[in-house]
């Protein structure tokens, strides 16, 4: 009698434990990030909404760190921002375009003025893309930031 109950606690602590981390994953929100291959496909994306840019890798491991946060943060704000993923090996020629040497390498553009981009810096706009450039792992708060300066100076 005392070995069933042994054995019964047992088998209700195992089914507990491995019952007891188990998620949804398909309730998390997150959102693929579009993918582009031309700047004409980001000029277009700017006649709707501003464009969040996210120039990386799938080396490098910054980069891997950064996709969760900046799926979230498209979950977030689909439909008042474009988000785009630009892998630098795969489209050089848009790596080169926007100066990028270091990944992650983040960007926003509010909108184009008679074919000037203008970036979102500190709540403002410039057109010097250098210095609106976040690089390396930025956490969410200051992308956030950044986000709700672009839909605002839209």
């Amino acid at each position: 009698m005392r070995n069933r109950i042994t054995i019964l606690t047992l088998l209700i602590l195992a089914v507990m434990i491995l019952f007891s981390g188990c998620t949804d994953n398909s309730t998390a929100q997150k959102s693929e990030l579009a993918t582009v291959n031309s700047i004409e496909e980001i000029d277009a994306m700017l006649e709707s909404a501003p464009v969040f840019i996210e120039m990386g890798a799938g080396r490098c491991p910054a980069c891997v760190l950064q996709k969760p946060i900046v799926e979230e943060l498209a979950a977030k704000y689909e439909g008042e921002v474009h988000f785009v993923y630009i892998d630098v090996d795969k489209q050089n020629q848009l790596a080169t375009k926007f100066n990028v040497y270091y990944i992650p390498d983040i960007f926003v553009i509010a909108r184009s003025d008679s074919g000037t981009y203008k970036y979102v810096l500190d709540g403002d706009l410039t057109t010097n893309s250098e210095q609106a450039k976040m690089i390396g792992l930025t956490q969410k708060g200051p992308l956030e930031i950044t986000i709700l300066d672009a839909i605002r100076l839209r």
